[in-house]
């Protein structure tokens, strides 16, 4: 009886292990973009409503140059403060941008397609 109680704490402990290793994993190396997808729902969930009705009374009065008004109600969603998005894009931005999405997905950006939410999580540490 003692040697089952050994072996099934040996597993858990195991388990336990690996799933902080694999949770380690995902935040350093940020494969696909996982880690940036976590990070940016751990934070969405400290949004509290009331942060973001001032973020929407905030960016009433703002409209940005480059963003349409779908895009800008996409960003006030997330929290994001439209004041502080870049009106004058960098070389250093869009190179960055291409290294995060690739060329082809910066053209069709550029040429007016709509970014999913994961593109624009990917893209903040970019806007900088």
């Amino acid at each position: 009886m003692k040697t089952l109680l050994k072996i099934l704490a040996i597993v858990v402990i195991t388990i336990i292990v690996l799933i902080v290793a694999l949770f380690s994993y995902v935040m350093i190396k940020n494969p696909f973009g996982v880690g940036d997808l976590i990070k940016f729902s751990i934070s969405n969930k400290e949004l509290t409503e009331e942060v973001k009705q001032e973020n929407i009374e905030k960016n009433e009065k703002y409209d940005h140059p480059y963003l349409n008004e779908a895009q800008e109600q996409e960003i006030i969603d997330a929290g994001i403060d439209l004041e502080k998005i870049p009106t004058e894009i960098s070389q250093e931005q869009v190179d960055c941008g291409v290294e995060k999405l690739g060329q082809d997905r910066i053209d069709e950006i550029a040429g007016g397609s709509q970014p999913t939410s994961l593109e624009i999580v990917k893209l903040l540490p970019c806007a900088g």
